[in-house]
């Protein structure tokens, strides 16, 4: 029999589905700790999917995302009124992404304050000389 390495959080019947179709899936149930843990390397695997993705099955990719964003809302008990709240405020005071805006560089003044921060996230915004 071969056997196959998945490391992984699953859906609710992924377990049962193997265990009809006659191979045998050792798991476990994730402490609260390990399922946020899970959840979010869940998110990065599917958006990783989601950037190799076609036209046809982008919607699939979408919905798998919102349904761990949505574990996650209701792991942490975030109301969805919150969340909408906060869109709003983060739109009003920077704006959506629907105007295709891409930044390239910024040259920033050295006593800036988006100076400091840029470089305080090297990692993020990395210096170009």
């Amino acid at each position: 029999m071969a056997k196959f390495k998945f490391n992984k959080l699953v859906r609710d019947k992924i377990v049962e589905n193997i265990e009809k179709s006659g191979d045998n899936p050792k798991y476990k149930i994730l402490s609260d700790a390990e399922y946020i843990k899970e959840l979010k390397r869940k998110l990065i695997e599917e958006c990783n999917e989601i950037a190799n993705s076609s036209k046809n099955n982008l919607p699939e990719e979408i919905a798998d995302i919102q349904d761990i964003i949505d574990s996650i809302i209701y792991s942490f008990k975030i109301s969805n009124k919150d969340i909408k709240g906060i869109q709003s405020q983060k739109r009003k005071k920077s704006g959506s992404l629907k105007k295709k805006i891409y930044i390239e560089t910024v040259e920033t003044k050295e006593d800036s304050e988006w100076n400091q921060y840029y470089r305080k996230n090297p990692a993020k915004y990395p210096e170009v000389k």
